[in-house]
């Protein structure tokens, strides 16, 4: 069993989740509950879920629930289109449903062992009429020897094909600086 729990006392945010998996590293089965809530005072979102693994395929199901707002259910899967020695790209898509709108959408996600990552994607919710077009990346710029240091520029970036928003974009940058101890 593993158990896990996060939080931030500043804003209040926290998550916990309890599960049993089954299996190793490249076949396994997972399945669990969870418990979060986004700041003090905001609403709890209770679930379960479930997740099958094999060579970097996967499928996975979760259910949440909030008290007095409704439930949403997503169905994900992701395809490893590519493993090299030193980079993977996969494909991912999801489905999610709730009692006021469906969401779906997919990608690619590149990751290499420097540490840079890609990832573009599309998503859609019909009843709303809105398409986003989202792309992200990661670029190592530095890592100790030892690896406990690492220095990183993101970027991201958003474009609103359809919808209240349409024709408008919103950009993204920043560094990040880790010292594991």
């Amino acid at each position: 069993m593993d158990c896990q729990a996060t939080g931030n006392p500043k804003t209040g945010q926290a998550t916990a989740q309890c599960g049993v998996k089954v299996g190793d590293d490249l076949t396994n089965a997972r399945a669990g509950v969870f418990a979060s809530t986004p700041g003090t005072g905001g609403p709890v979102t209770k679930g379960v879920y479930g997740a099958v693994n094999a060579n970097g395929h996967g499928l996975s199901v979760q259910h949440g629930h909030i008290e007095g707002l409704g439930s949403t259910t997503t169905f994900a899967g992701q395809a490893n289109l590519h493993k090299g020695p030193d980079s993977t790209l996969n494909a991912t898509g999801f489905h999610s449903h709730s009692r006021t709108h469906d969401q779906f959408g997919g990608g690619l996600n590149l990751h290499t062992t420097a540490g840079h990552q890609a990832a573009v994607g599309v998503s859609r919710v019909p009843q709303f009429d809105v398409t986003t077009m989202q792309a992200s990346g990661r670029a190592n710029l530095y890592t100790s020897p030892s690896g406990n240091l690492n220095l990183n520029a993101t970027g991201n970036a958003t474009h609103h094909l359809s919808g209240p928003r349409r024709g408008k974009s919103d950009f993204g940058t920043g560094l990040n600086l880790r010292y594991d101890f």
